[in-house]
């Protein structure tokens, strides 16, 4: 559905009228004759009829104009002919003057018609990265197919410390749309060059890969009668997996979010839930990192993961226990 071009000013002789008498005991009180044979009160009635006047013609604006309009919004190198962006040559520029000048009225408003809704969304595009969100669409726009997600970090400088606030600084952690990207530091590249004409004056960016915290997860379940155990080791290993996928995991499906702990209740409810286990006996956690259980002694409730890194399972049939009832 094309978009419908707005009405500049809807008002109406009656609505000028009565606002211009509205103002009235606001810039002149002593002026207390509002009748119609009052002489002012004829002169604001003759200056609504010109204002509607020139209402109705605001609102007529011809084909012409606004083919100037989206001349001047599109840019110079503007094509109404051609699907996307390029640089056009002073001489393709005449073409598409000629071009335009010879279409009848009727083809020059079914090309308008197809130009403004265009436009519109064109103008809507990001084109400063102010904000977190604007970093993190800008990144993705830099590249759909290979940019899976995008993290922004304010005020740190990732290249010399994650964990201390440096003013002026923006880091991007970059999560590609496959594992295995041959290609990530050009990845890299490709964003920081994208972002970069879109910075604001004095922001220093940073863009690096993915940080990954590996977790080592071990767990001992009673599955319920008749349950293969390899099959159930194996299903409970890909769950678990699954659910701490960087890209699709989550409980929404919409990938584990960056920097969310790892909890020892989330193990238990998802083995729990899992079909062929009567119930979950014990799960441990064990980070890479030292100093990320939480707490540090005493029962386990979880790891502590940093706001810039994602999580890594480490799991294999081995680490599931079956226990016999």
């Amino acid at each position: 559905m094309p978009l419908q071009l707005p009405n500049l000013d809807d008002r109406r002789y009656a609505d000028l009228a009565e606002e211009a008498r509205s103002l009235i005991p606001t810039y002149a009180p002593e002026w207390t004759n509002h009748n119609p044979s009052d002489p002012g009160i004829m002169l604001v009635e003759l200056f609504a009829f010109l204002s509607e006047m020139l209402l109705y013609r605001l609102n007529r604006i011809t084909a012409a104009n606004i083919l100037s309009f989206l001349k001047l919004l599109n840019g110079t190198d503007w094509n109404p002919f051609e699907e996307g962006e390029k640089k056009l040559t002073e001489a393709e520029k005449t073409e598409i003057a000629e071009k335009l000048d010879k279409l009848s009225a009727e083809e020059l408003a079914q090309l308008i018609a197809q130009q403004v809704p265009k436009t519109v969304l064109r103008l809507r595009r990001l084109e400063r990265a102010v904000s977190c969100s604007d970093f993190e669409t800008l990144a993705l726009e830099a590249d759909p197919d290979r940019v899976a997600r995008a993290r922004c970090l304010p005020r740190v400088n990732i290249d010399v410390d994650p964990e201390q606030e440096k003013p002026g600084h923006v880091s991007m952690i970059i999560l590609p749309q496959s594992p295995s990207e041959a290609d990530l530091s050009g990845l890299i590249s490709a964003v920081k060059s994208y972002l970069t004409p879109k910075l604001l004056l004095t922001t220093q960016l940073h863009v690096v890969g993915p940080q990954f915290l590996t977790v080592a997860i071990k767990a001992t379940v009673v599955p319920v009668s008749d349950e293969l155990e390899t099959a159930l080791q194996q299903r409970a290993v890909e769950t678990v997996k699954n659910f701490f996928d960087p890209r699709t995991g989550g409980e929404n499906g919409r990938a584990w979010p960056f920097g969310r702990n790892v909890f020892v209740s989330e193990v238990y409810s998802l083995l729990d839930q899992l079909a062929g286990v009567d119930y979950v006996t014990a799960v441990s956690l064990s980070p890479a990192a030292p100093g990320r259980l939480i707490p540090p002694v005493g029962e386990l409730i979880g790891v502590d993961v940093k706001p810039y890194e994602l999580v890594n399972v480490q799991m294999s049939a081995s680490d599931v226990t079956v226990q016999a009832l």
